[in-house]
């Protein structure tokens, strides 16, 4: 690797990421009781709504990259379809949890920085660079939960993700924009950042937490005019 050249997310890491967010989007439907076709959306925004968000709104870039090889949608259908046939028996796997664990440790990191590697190419500034680098990171699994007509968990109290997220995003731009480091080595860097926060707030229990003084408030409650 190119440490003083760009970033580029190894595409073994890419289409693994892919199948594993894939496969847990699957398994959200399937639990649900949804049938083949909802398992693969599930699985299709679950995989690629972070890339489909970055490229179709923020970058406008047509057609969106995971559109452009038949791979991101084979190993979409692929995990779709070993859910819909294997069920259960994909969790029981040994190891499972944890592998799903790292990936995505590895992956908000990996992602969060090429959506702002992109971003600063596009020709947007670093705050808008960090912000799309985040949605990158965290978009799939945001428009998941609104699919199933559920509150997005990064908006909710726990583990930090989104935060994770910014984290690498910020340490990057300061990296490539405030010491001129090469993007490869501040790309790694920045996801060996966000992997440890991750790993360390699973292993230590670190939660975001609400602001106080609206405990037992309807979270729809009209504001006072």
């Amino acid at each position: 690797m190119d440490l003083g050249g760009p970033f580029h997310l190894p595409l073994w890491f890419d289409y693994g990421a892919t199948f594993i967010w894939a496969i847990t989007g699957a398994l959200l439907a399937a639990r649900r009781q949804y049938d083949i076709a909802g398992i693969a959306v599930l699985a299709f925004v679950s995989a690629t709504g972070g890339g489909l968000l970055r490229d179709g709104i923020f970058l406008q870039i047509a057609p969106p990259l995971v559109l452009r090889t038949w791979v991101y949608m084979a190993l979409v259908v692929a995990a779709a379809s070993a859910v819909h046939v294997a069920g259960g028996h994909i969790q029981r796997i040994p190891l499972f949890d944890r592998t799903i664990a790292i990936v995505d440790a590895l992956g908000i990191g990996g992602f969060a920085v090429t959506g702002v590697q992109l971003s600063l190419l596009a020709g947007l500034g670093p705050p808008a660079a960090a912000f799309v680098g985040v949605v990158n990171a965290v978009g799939g699994g945001m428009l998941r939960d609104l699919f199933l007509q559920r509150e997005p968990g990064i908006f909710k109290p726990g583990p930090p993700v989104a935060l994770a997220a910014l984290a690498g995003a910020i340490l990057y731009l300061a990296l490539t924009l405030g010491l001129e480091m090469g993007g490869a080595l501040a790309g790694l860097i920045s996801v060996i950042a966000v992997f440890l926060i991750r790993v360390s707030a699973l292993r230590y229990g670190w939660r975001t937490s609400a602001p106080r003084g609206f405990e037992g408030v309807d979270g729809h409650d009209a504001l006072p005019r």
